[in-house]
């Protein structure tokens, strides 16, 4: 494969590369995101449910007891579907990951194959002037040889 089409690989390889490092490190931060929202509800249920301890203490009627339960209740299923949505961008998380990491390691596979190509161009490059100046040195010689 011709030199200039390996950089174009390279190029269209290290452009995935980076391409899926954003999508990882956004599906990152949308989990982050959801889990903080996670623990904005549990600390909202808790802070509810203290505040239904106090008013159970000080005296609450039944119909602002099962005020306070239904709306509780409805929290919990909020922190239900945050739960499940965290799950579902931790599993984002991971693929995204798994996508970028083989992505990193073919760009390094064209990279490494770009190398390994100019060491053996330069190694042939090297054996032929080898070749030249051993050549010239046997005409030198046979010259001189001739000239005494």
């Amino acid at each position: 494969m011709a030199k200039n089409k390996l950089d174009l690989l390279l190029k269209i390889e290290n452009d995935k590369e980076e391409s899926l490092r954003m999508s990882y490190l956004q599906a990152n931060q949308n989990l982050q995101s959801n889990q903080q929202k996670l623990q904005g509800l549990n600390n909202f249920r808790l802070e509810y449910s203290q505040q239904l301890h106090l008013k159970g203490k000080s005296g609450l009627s039944s119909a602002g007891f099962g005020q306070y339960h239904a709306f509780i209740a409805k929290i919990e299923e909020a922190i239900r579907q945050q739960a499940s949505t965290v799950n579902t961008a931790k599993q984002v998380v991971t693929q995204r990951k798994t996508l970028w990491l083989k992505q990193q390691i073919k760009a390094k596979a064209v990279a490494k194959l770009i190398e390994n190509q100019k060491l053996k161009a330069n190694a042939l490059m090297a054996k032929n002037e080898q070749k030249m100046l051993d050549e010239f040195s046997a005409n030198q010689f046979f010259q001189r040889r001739k000239a005494l």
